[in-house]
């Protein structure tokens, strides 16, 4: 497959922010090597100027989540026709169909039809973290493999509006702690919202600031941790995008999250991440980089995979106890 660099490129990246992050470092080898070509990233909506932000040589083309592959398809070849190699970083059967429609090389993984539908495709190894899934396709088109300390250097012009962002909720100076209470793949990724509140209680006693951290619609959750914390909380993120959230992230002292986007937005930024897991694999998705801390009940059951207890106890997380938690907070901010 050396040869098809430079050309004309399109990169389709997963709809999950975890996913979509832990995919970057594959990014950044696949914009680097198709330097003197042209590169067309197709992502999601609310990923749009955080990836225009770190890649401003490239040009970043959304779709709706739910979008068709022949509407994806219609909006990337407004862009100038058929593209000469494709690269989806999803493992979709409808990321494979995108690709059929718009580019003579595609290249993705071997699951959900990309035998079929791909020129070239590869096994996912599931013993290696997911940051890695990629790298037999960088071989391929004569890439070096992705660096695993690869970290997202924001913008002066982002980092200052995260800046804004928290000074303009009084939030100047204090050491801050994020907590980021949910986790959009499933209920059995969740330590209780009420688990979050105790913690906000233990880290004010240690002069820490808590915030917590959501997205849309996720504003009972942050009511819940706020309720038990005792007193109002700051709710930040709800009303920003990806790159605003990141932005925030930035300059945060540590982040208390279970095994989610944030979590893998907080470690892309150099932010230290005390990382809750339950039903799923840190040798797969745990933070990548220096000063994370992983936590689990190290249940037998575990990792299960399962967005819902198959067990119905739903002890995959509840077992963990604020106090290690709070120990692990301070243990990271030194």
């Amino acid at each position: 497959m050396t040869g098809l660099l430079p050309g004309r490129l399109v990169v389709d990246l997963p709809n999950w922010v975890g996913d979509l992050v832990m995919a970057l470092p594959t990014v950044h080898r696949l914009v680097g090597g198709n330097a003197g070509g042209s590169t067309i990233v197709h992502s999601r909506r609310s990923a749009r100027r955080l990836l225009a932000d770190l890649f401003p040589a490239v040009e970043v083309v959304v779709s709706p989540r739910r979008a068709s592959p022949a509407t994806a398809a219609w909006r990337l070849r407004r862009r100038g026709g058929r593209f000469a190699l494709g690269v989806t970083l999803r493992n979709a059967a409808r990321s494979k169909l995108l690709l059929l429609l718009v580019a003579r090389h595609r290249l993705g993984s071997a699951s959900n039809g990309g035998r079929l539908l791909l020129s070239a495709s590869y096994a996912v190894d599931r013993g290696r973290h997911q940051v890695f899934d990629w790298d037999p396709l960088l071989a391929d088109l004569g890439l070096p493999a992705v660096d695993a300390d690869w970290r997202a250097a924001l913008s002066k012009q982002l980092l200052g509006e995260g800046r804004r962002c928290l000074e303009d909720a009084g939030l100047g100076g204090q050491r801050l702690v994020g907590l980021a209470p949910t986790a959009a793949w499933g209920a059995s990724k969740q330590w209780p919202g009420a688990s979050f509140g105790e913690l906000a209680r233990e880290l004010a006693r240690y002069r820490l600031q808590p915030i917590v951290l959501i997205g849309p619609g996720e504003e009972e959750v942050a009511e819940e941790v706020a309720r038990t914390a005792g007193g109002a909380l700051p709710v930040l993120g709800a009303a920003t995008d990806i790159a605003g959230l990141a932005a925030i992230m930035a300059h945060l002292g540590a982040l208390v999250s279970n095994d989610s986007g944030p979590m893998h937005l907080s470690a892309a930024v150099g932010t230290p991440v005390v990382a809750l897991f339950g039903p799923t694999d840190p040798r797969r998705t745990a933070p990548l980089g220096p000063g994370h801390t992983v936590l689990s009940p190290g249940l037998e059951c575990a990792p299960c995979l399962e967005r819902v207890c198959p067990l119905v106890h739903n002890a995959c997380l509840r077992g963990l106890e604020v106090e290690e938690v709070t120990r692990a907070v301070v243990g990271v901010l030194g």
